[in-house]
């Protein structure tokens, strides 16, 4: 029986050799790449808009200023890229007549076409070798931002800065009494594991999609699973990527542990990417305002994850997430109160995630690294106009679930989510120490130990089991 493989690249990353990038020196050179890559998403989400337009109109799209001599290489550059979408539509709709649909495939086909989804959305999303040229000899911005006025957005949103349980809680969903009905495709092989996709209309009317999610489950599961919701970083492209390190780290490794896996795709991420915005780039393009429409959206959707869980017969569900995913898990540790009590998570972990996001916005090295400062001064924001807004952009003062049942995770030397922030957040929640790990090193550091490492994995086994001993030998009413 075919299965789908461990990427090459996170058997390096684990090899002896991959300990690199837990040094100062990557830290740094990472930082430095990231306007680059984050420009080169710009520019392919540009040609999704501008095909068959021109260069100029590319160019427009893109935010980047004119450039006549590189007119003949950008028309070359667009032609080509056209057959790469048109290849990545193509799959993409025989993928779905597969996985969504009534066609008819087998196992071995199934991964044989999910193998090719894959190779092809990767070469889609990432079309560096067509575009890099303009990103390293053209100014590309990393961000094409569109930040709303302050005073606009106080307005808008100023009964729920006046009040954010009703932005964190169902006032503006969709549902109040009945939860969005929950769909699963049809799996697929992976290394050691089963794996699916879940999708669902989202609560949320500000965004206003479908949610989305892939699942990992053991091989030849049998009885109920403990589960774990985990929300990845800034940008992910999920399964749309070749190599997706929450996937092999998290998803794969907690399930043939035993565990089932739920690594949704975040509003605006992956699967959910706007037309004309590459993943993620709207969280910062409409700061901060994108930034607690996301934090919002995606934990009610954790909520809603976290049910689904329980009607697979979950015994036990935890909710995680890393950078900004774990930004999400302190939303929901924070605002579950207001939900239906099955979408309660039995505990939270978030790991590399700032406590403050106000704060973040203006010290954070990798808001410096996408101009994110400039752009908000140009629309007229100020850090007491931020204050303003931390309502809706932070966490609560105080946590919903029980501080014995919030597990944290964060570098010693985090300047892209401030080290501070989370030791201020420990405090202010009361957190048990024992429930607090601080890892040396930086942002990328953290995420190269959760690649390389299994702390965090054996810490959320560990909290599952425990958690599901508790249910098992609880009393019955």
């Amino acid at each position: 029986m075919d299965r789908l493989n461990t990427p090459r690249i996170q058997k390096f990353l684990s090899s002896p050799l991959g300990a690199v990038t837990a040094t100062g020196p990557f830290e740094s050179l990472k930082m430095r790449s990231l306007p680059r890559q984050f420009a080169g998403y710009r520019l392919r989400a540009a040609a999704d808009v501008a095909l068959g337009s021109g260069p100029e109109a590319f160019l427009r799209e893109a935010d980047a200023p004119p450039a006549p001599h590189l007119h003949d290489r950008i028309e070359a550059a667009l032609a080509r890229y056209a057959e790469v979408r048109e290849a990545y539509e193509e799959v993409t709709e025989r993928w779905e007549a597969v996985f969504w649909g009534d066609a008819d495939a087998g196992p071995d086909r199934r991964v044989a076409l999910e193998r090719e989804r894959r190779r092809i959305s990767d070469a889609h999303a990432r079309p560096d070798d067509l575009f890099g040229f303009i990103a390293r000899d053209h100014h590309v911005p990393p961000v094409k931002y569109d930040v709303p006025d302050p005073s606009d957005a106080a307005g808008k949103w100023a009964r729920e800065l006046a009040d954010p349980d009703r932005l964190y809680g169902f006032s503006d969903a969709t549902v109040t009494e009945a939860l969005p009905r929950v769909t699963r495709s049809a799996t697929v092989h992976g290394p050691g594991t089963t794996e699916f996709r879940l999708r669902f209309e989202t609560p949320a009317l500000h965004v206003g999609d479908t949610a989305t999610a892939r699942v990992y489950e053991p091989d030849d599961a049998e009885g109920d699973l403990p589960t774990f919701v985990f929300y990845g970083g800034l940008a992910s492209l999920g399964d749309l990527a070749g190599y997706w390190p929450e996937e092999e780290a998290v998803g794969r490794r907690l399930a043939r542990e035993g565990y089932r896996v739920v690594l949704p795709d975040a509003p605006w991420h992956a699967h959910r990417e706007p037309r004309g915005r590459y993943s993620g780039e709207p969280y910062l393009a409409r700061a901060p305002v994108g930034m607690f429409e996301l934090y919002a959206a995606a934990s009610k959707e954790a909520g809603v994850f976290v049910d689904w869980a329980r009607t697979e017969g979950a015994p036990r569900v935890g909710v995680g997430g890393l950078s900004l995913g774990g930004t999400v898990a302190l939303h929901v540790a924070g605002h579950c109160d207001l939900w239906a009590e099955s979408m309660r998570p039995d505990f939270v972990a978030p790991i590399g995630m700032p406590g403050a996001i106000d704060q973040t916005i203006t010290s954070s090295r990798l808001g410096d690294a996408v101009e994110l400062g400039d752009a908000l001064s140009a629309a007229g924001w100020t850090g007491r106009h931020l204050r303003e807004f931390a309502p809706l952009l932070n966490p609560p003062a105080d946590p919903a679930l029980d501080p014995e049942r919030i597990l944290v995770v964060y570098g010693s030397d985090d300047d892209v989510a401030p080290t501070e922030t989370a030791e201020a957040l420990v405090r202010r929640w009361r957190l048990p120490r024992r429930n607090v790990s601080e890892w040396d090193g930086g942002h990328f550091g953290v995420l190269s130990r959760l690649i390389r490492g299994d702390a965090y994995q054996r810490t959320v086994a560990r909290e599952l089991d425990r958690q599901t001993a508790r249910a098992e030998t609880a009393p019955t009413v």
